[in-house]
């Protein structure tokens, strides 16, 4: 060590508090253990360092900031408002700033994180660059702390991040709710667990090495869950309450009350045992689906009469930790598979083998920087796993798996937690406080056959942060020299099968970070560390183990193929090679969709090197811009950046990232649309394609294109905290449209919407459509009646009842109430509250009168259906106010007149209009069934066609000619949920909650309006990242040409925890039995090829024949018909001629594009014994 860095040292280890004037000078500080961080700062950042501490570690005692809504709307979706508040109110340390470090940090950072500090006194290394994305060539040798700290300012500059000394961290970790390690040996990780229990911190343990990574979890010997799920609570309707006790509550059919026993539930809204709507919650026990009974004596109670709803009050779950030193002997992993236990226990050996190696050759800790394990050395670790394995397993002769824990791996007195303490967990661990039920696992993460890679030599590595050794922690992390060998040996035949290679795989690429495994694991740990500050969701229960050996190199890699060439790419060459390495480099690939998972893949990608070289490219294609709500899942963008195009914006933030990155940026939406653009020559051109888009049919239409072109397709999903990836490979895999995924919205009937809603959900889907109606789908009739011939045709040729509608709406657009001033807006808002809030009720109970009863003999108010009261306008009640203010300012923005927001400007309007008085129409029919409403429709088409002719022609006679208007034109609107200055989501809200009361349905929230309205996915950066990282390992499968048992399918639900992976499904191979050919098989993924340039149909069939010995027998292009057998004779003659060029423009009146040379046609064949069969399309050469 230099002579500055000694100093640097001392300086650390020896100031007083005052010369940093730093918040650790608390009045009381804890009892200052032994210094055991080393140091390794180079001196020339020493001034540096010390600016940022004397800055950013003195955190004021509390963080006050408020949550903007808008931006972190989807963030407090997934997790809930008060967990997002005190998100944003934590402070949390992460020590290690390599790339998994940096992932952690990043995750936390658009989250909103009140602050967090970062200490590491390592240097940048030109190694760090191929898994680090915020550092930069330029940062190599510079302080890796305070370059981390630069880059996370500009993610999010309301966040503190402060850069602190790693000899600082006895005293600097009190000032923080939690503490997580990216890096360290087993004994530093220890000393900062104790430091993180003496001073009531948190503390998480995350690593990486290759292929394998794991968390570990403390949070203190008392924590406390106050929601498991983050999920809204739920309203359900009451339908009845019985007099009696206990009291049987019944809820609406439509509904089911998804209540346990002991759940406790709060009344609302209750009509006749008002008594019921208290504060104080009920406990329930279930008695069926849609009833339950409450400990209430109802008898002296009023009846029930109507209405009322309850929802369910969300308990608080109390869970036990061990600290790292107990929980390494007596591991609880997170997994409810006991063959899945087996293989994470595994792991756990390998990576005590490794730091315990490290330990005995007096190293300490490997620098990952590309130096790895000689051939000897993984020998040792192999070993030393075994031992630990076996001594775990047989000390005391058993392993219970059945909830994934080991049992019976106790060690010596002198190495073992406190009996008591441990006694008292396992007690803990069968009772309600127990969290590895329902923790899930990641399955299936050893592939059926990984060959071995070569053994590389090298030296070991020199990275220390604990440079001294206490004996105690010594014995703590050694257990395996105690081991009675003779013992094990008589055991063996217990042992589940020790896998070597998995240690071999594992010791081979210690040394390194890979991109995509620091990116998963990061998000994991992120998730724990917003769980344990937000309170919110379930932690893991201890430990977790990920690992992608399926990813392995399934050939020997030369060792001088793995050696370091000084690039950013040195770690991932250190286990793939630099001949896969080029590989990469020279990929072309295309990239879906420039959202969250979007960012997060193309982000790795750069990283990995793919499309680096000039012969390789990343084409990248959204048609959106960056939004506010952006910048809290989408790492490519800035505030600066809101209102540019995603996917330009995002191709200079990766060329920041690595400058050799060849993006090509189309700003075009991937449908039928654009195929002329992505035609057959684009997909020849590339090698496949990852989906990251948020719909299903747009995967349905990419997983088409893919198939047909067989290029492979990596497909990421999110919802919150859950994800899912999807690899769907040419000839080995089904195709996603094989699969059914469930409906993304649950749409509600539209009688139910527009008559009898019951929820807040309903209301704010019905304001939606209000303002799609008013704003958007008038002013587009409106335009097309003044500038389309086409449409005036089609009005004046439609059935009188269809056109009706349309033509009042023209009329009332262009005549009754076209505004010439913003008062004449004002006058129209008020007669659409009338309308709206008012007479359409008094016309529903004109209709359906209250003590109505049905042909059933039951209430017609009753159920989900719930009688409306009509509201009357009142300039003193804000909400009649707000939708007042909202809707004549969109009516301005409609007609292009200047708005106003002065309230009184709008009282003085209103004071002196008149509003017509309500008179009830005789004959109107209101549906009550979706299926009622069409037979409606269809019964005034045939029985009132004549009343509706007639008032057509006097409209249509009245309207203003389109010549008298020559020019003029409105301004529709399109709802954008994001908008925060044009009224959209004011009108929604305020329509919303006025319909909720005319039907007594909660209100709903400014939030609320804007996800529901907009159909927002929840979303946060933590799974988007980790759904990423799981898209780019099956990348590296995809390049390695590997079999399809090697691919995962992988879902996950991060607040559970749940991590599931299995293997694709099997492409189904099909059989034709043809007369000279033999047997054709074929799967999805086959197509028949053939030149048919110029060629005309009479020529294809029988070339086709003559081929593949098949009769053709229907020829279709898309969905047009261009040859069938039962063709009339004088069509089938004018058409064997013709080429498909030609067959395709005059019979499916359809243009090629110039720039496509091949055709997709589906045939229909006949086999050797003359029965139809399925047969692949025919690719066609035409140009």
């Amino acid at each position: 060590v230099s002579l500055c860095c000694l100093c640097s040292a001392l300086f650390w280890a020896c100031a007083p508090v005052s010369a940093c004037a730093c918040a650790c000078a608390s009045p009381s500080p804890s009892p200052r253990l032994p210094l055991r961080l080393g140091i390794s700062l180079h001196c020339q950042k020493l001034a540096m360092v010390t600016m940022e501490v004397e800055r950013t570690d003195g955190f004021s005692p509390t963080l006050s900031r408020d949550l903007d809504e808008l931006q972190y709307s989807r963030l407090i979706y997934t997790l809930g408002r008060e967990a997002a508040e005190r998100l944003c109110r934590s402070r949390v340390l992460i020590v290690g700033c390599r790339g998994l470090g940096a992932e952690v940090a990043k995750n936390l950072v658009l989250s909103g994180i009140g602050g967090i500090g970062l200490a590491d006194d390592g240097v940048v290394s030109i190694a760090d660059l191929g898994s680090h994305f915020l550092l930069r060539e330029c940062d190599v040798g510079r302080n890796r702390a305070i370059s981390t700290a630069e880059s996370l300012k500009e993610l999010n500059p309301l966040v503190d991040v402060a850069v602190i000394s790693v000899s600082s961290l006895e005293v600097s970790v009190r000032n923080y709710q939690l503490l997580i390690a990216t890096s360290g040996t087993l004994l530093d990780l220890m000393h900062l667990n104790r430091l993180c229990r003496l001073a009531g911190v948190m503390f998480i343990a995350t690593q990486s090495r290759g292929l394998f990574s794991y968390v570990f979890v403390d949070l203190g010997e008392l924590f406390w869950v106050t929601d498991e799920t983050g999920a809204p609570a739920t309203t359900v309707l009451v339908a009845g309450i019985t007099q009696d006790y206990p009291a049987t509550v019944t809820v609406v059919e439509e509904q089911r009350h998804g209540l346990e026993d002991g759940d406790e539930v709060i009344f609302k809204g209750i009509k006749g045992m008002e008594e019921l709507n208290r504060p104080e919650p009920y406990r329930v026990s279930v008695t069926g689906t849609h009833t339950f009974t409450i400990p209430e004596d109802t008898r002296q109670f009023d009846r029930y009469l109507s209405g009322g709803y309850f929802h369910k009050v969300k308990p608080m779950k109390a869970l036990h930790f061990l600290p790292l030193e107990a929980a390494l002997h007596t591991p609880e992993f997170s997994a409810n598979d006991s063959s899945n236990s087996y293989h994470q226990f595994q792991l756990h050996a390998a990576f005590r083998a490794i730091d315990e190696f490290e330990r005995l050759r007096k190293s300490g800790s490997i620098v990952i920087d590309g130096s790895p394990f000689k051939e000897g050395d993984i020998k040792r670790i192999v070993a030393l796993a075994r031992e630990i394995w076996q001594a775990s397993m047989f000390e005391n002769g058993e392993m219970d798996l059945r909830d994934g824990n080991v049992r019976g791996c106790e060690d010596t007195e002198s190495d073992r937690a406190p009996r008591t303490e441990r006694e008292t967990f396992k007690q803990n661990g069968n009772t309600e406080m127990r969290t590895s039920e329902g923790n899930g696992l990641w399955d299936g993460g050893t592939a059926d056959s990984i060959h071995d890679n070569e053994n590389v030599s090298g030296d070991l590595g020199a990275f220390n942060i604990g440079n001294t050794q206490k004996d105690s922690d010594l014995d703590a992390t050694r257990g395996l020299d105690k081991l009675d060998s003779t013992t094990v040996s008589e055991d063996l035949e217990k042992v589940e099968r020790f896998n070597e290679q998995v240690v071999e795989v594992l010791g081979q690429a210690a040394h390194t970070e890979l991109c995509p495994l620091v990116v998963i694991i990061g998000g994991i740990a992120a998730q724990e560390v917003i769980k344990a500050v937000g309170k919110v969701f379930m932690p893991l229960h201890q430990w977790l183990y990920f690992d992608a050996i399926e990813c392995a190199p399934t050939r020997l890699v030369s060792m001088a193929d793995k050696r370091p060439v000084e690039s950013r790419y040195d770690l991932q060459i250190a286990l793939f090679g630099n001949e896969f390495q080029q590989k990469l480099n020279s990929l072309q690939w295309l990239v879906i969709g420039a959202g969250g998972i979007g960012c997060e893949v193309l982000k790795n990608l750069v990283l990995m090197g793919v499309g680096c070289y000039p012969n390789g490219s990343i084409t990248l294609t959204d048609m959106d811009f960056v939004a506010k709500p952006n910048l809290t899942d989408q790492l490519l963008y800035r505030a600066d950046d809101i209102g540019r195009k995603k996917t330009t914006t995002a191709g200079r933030a990766l060329r920041r990232i690595n400058p050799m990155a060849q993006i090509h940026a189309l700003q075009e939406k991937f449908d039928v649309e654009t195929e002329s653009i992505f035609d057959s020559s684009f997909f020849q051109s590339i090698s496949g394609v990852l989906s990251a888009v948020d719909t299903a049919s747009s995967r349905l239409y990419i997983d088409m294109r893919c198939v047909t072109y067989r290029r492979p397709m990596i497909d990421g999903g999110r919802h919150g905290a859950m994800g899912s990836v999807q690899v769907f490979v040419p000839f080995q895999s089904e195709m996603y449209a094989s699969t059914h995924d469930p409906p993304e919205n649950k749409e509600s009937p539209i009688c139910t919407l527009r008559n009898f809603p019951y929820t807040s959900e309903h209301t704010v889907r019905w304001a939606v459509e209000m303002f799609e109606s008013l704003f958007k789908q008038r002013p587009d009739d409106v335009n097309s009646y003044l500038s389309s011939r086409d449409f005036q045709e089609s009005i004046r040729k439609a059935n009188p009842s269809s056109r009706l509608p349309i033509l009042e709406t023209l009329r009332d657009a262009l005549l009754r109430h076209r505004p010439l001033s913003f008062e004449s807006c004002v006058h129209w808002a008020r007669l659409q509250f009338e309308d709206l809030f008012s007479n359409c009720i008094k016309q529903l109970h004109y209709n359906f009168p209250e003590g109505m009863i049905t042909t059933a003999g039951t209430p017609f108010w009753s159920g989900t259906k719930r009688i409306p009261t009509a509201l009357e306008f009142d300039t003193s009640d804000s909400l009649h106010m707000d939708f007042i203010v909202a809707t004549a300012n969109l009516q301005a923005t409609v007609y292009g007149l200047k708005g106003y927001q002065d309230r009184a400007h709008f009282f003085d309007i209103l004071q002196n209009m008149e509003v017509p008085i309500f008179q009830p129409k005789e004959g109107v029919k209101i549906a009550l069934t979706d299926n009622e409403l069409r037979n409606v429709g269809q019964q005034k088409a045939s029985e009132e066609d004549t009343a509706a002719a007639e008032a057509c022609e006097t409209i249509l006679r009245e309207l203003p000619t389109p010549a008298t208007l020559a020019g003029y034109r409105l301004c529709p609107i399109n709802f954008e949920k994001d908008d925060e200055h044009s009224f959209h989501t004011e009108f929604v809200l305020s329509a919303a909650n006025l319909r909720a009361r005319n039907y007594g349905i909660p209100a709903s929230n400014t939030l609320q309006a804007r996800l529901v309205g907009g159909r927002v996915i929840p979303s946060i950066v933590t799974s988007t990242a980790v759904v990423a990282g799981l898209m780019c390992l099956e990348l590296y499968k995809i390049i390695q040409n590997k079999a399809l048992n090697f691919f995962r399918h992988s879902y996950f639900n991060l607040a559970l925890p749940f991590f599931s992976r299995a293997e694709p499904i099997k492409a189904i191979i099909h059989k034709v039995n043809r007369s000279q050919h033999g047997l054709l098989l074929w799967t999805l993924w086959d197509k028949f090829e053939m030149d048919c340039v110029g060629m005309s149909l009479q020529t294809f069939l029988v070339d086709f024949k003559k081929r593949h010995g098949l009769d053709v027998t229907m020829i279709s292009y898309g969905k047009s018909l261009l040859f069938a057998e039962f063709l009339v004779k004088k069509k089938l003659q004018e058409r064997m001629p013709l080429t498909f060029l030609e067959l395709i423009s005059s019979v499916g009146k359809v243009t090629i594009p110039p720039t496509e040379t091949k055709v997709m046609l589906s045939i229909s064949c006949t086999d050797a014994y003359d029965n139809d069969v399925e047969v692949p399309d025919v690719i066609a050469q035409v140009r």
